[in-house]
């Protein structure tokens, strides 16, 4: 390792060099001798040097900074081989390394083409009918553990003007006086539920009221909930209630059914571009088979 002084000066000298050889526009021709580079560290047989860390240097506004970051390259260079040296000498010799290494090319290589041909041929576009043909085939992997439901839910400070209206609109919510409710809770709610797209754990819901004041069994589609204690109402009205055991909705688990439709897609389309090749290659009589 270099001293602060030495990486401080080594980094300092290959700047001025840098910004010389710039301005001077110096073609080099194939006469002259590249220098050596800048040794950092070794260890065992492996050597790092400055030119394989240069273009993972960041610039910084002090030459210490550089230096530090020099510094903190090193010792995660040194530490990995370190790493590699001990895992070399205890790799077994019974391994073919060279059929490891074939092995893994080959993998990389059929990996990209794989990828290739999805990004240029699969069929991304997920219709409704697609998504509901998954959940009417899948409906009983989707069954809840826990309920959920989605709707409003407000917590409102109790109101302290007699002429407050909040309880008599929450009568008849959302049929009637909906807008009323909405502008209402927007100024003076504490949490508001206001996107019913969302869904809530029913559990976690019930624990937003006062203890003791609401079960599962309370809650109901459709079905206005009041409850308050002695600083705040608490207000749920559920438009859809699924319970323990029930089948998920099929809004809920839109992301995850469309994610195993492309899955499910992506195989489809590489068993379909394995055939086509096969039976090109059968045709050019490229494939000689000597089992039978």
């Amino acid at each position: 390792m270099y001293s602060l002084h030495g990486l401080k000066y080594f980094i300092l000298t290959c700047v001025i060099t840098a910004t010389f050889c710039f301005s001077c526009k110096k073609i080099k021709t194939s006469e002259e001798q590249k220098p050596e580079p800048k040794l950092l560290a070794q260890v065992f047989h492996y050597k790092l040097t400055f030119d394989d860390i240069k273009d993972l240097i960041q610039s910084y506004a002090t030459a210490e900074d550089s230096i530090q970051q020099v510094r903190t390259l090193t010792e995660h260079w040194v530490r990995d081989r370190l790493l590699l040296v001990e895992a070399e000498n205890n790799f077994p010799k019974e391994v073919n390394m060279n059929k490891l290494l074939e092995d893994y090319r080959q993998s990389l290589v059929m990996h990209f083409f794989e990828q290739q041909v999805i990004e240029e041929r699969l069929d991304t576009v997920i219709t409704e009918s697609d998504l509901q043909r998954y959940y009417e085939a899948n409906k009983e992997q989707h069954r809840l553990e826990s309920g959920l439901l989605r709707g409003y839910y407000f917590k409102i400070r109790k109101p302290q003007n007699r002429f407050d209206k909040i309880l008599t609109w929450w009568k008849t919510f959302p049929e009637r006086h909906y807008d009323e409710v909405l502008n209402y809770v927007n100024k003076h709610a504490r949490t508001n539920w206001s996107d019913t797209t969302e869904w809530h754990e029913m559990n976690m819901v019930i624990q937003l009221f006062p203890e003791g004041t609401l079960s599962p069994a309370a809650v109901r589609f459709n079905r206005g909930v009041a409850r308050e204690d002695r600083d705040y109402l608490y207000l749920l009205y559920p438009l859809e209630v699924y319970y323990e055991g029930d089948i998920s909705p099929l809004s809920r688990i839109r992301a995850q059914a469309a994610r195993y439709i492309i899955h499910q897609r992506e195989l489809e389309l590489l068993e379909s571009i394995k055939k086509e090749i096969y039976d090109r290659d059968i045709q050019l009589d490229q494939v000689k088979i000597y089992t039978e």
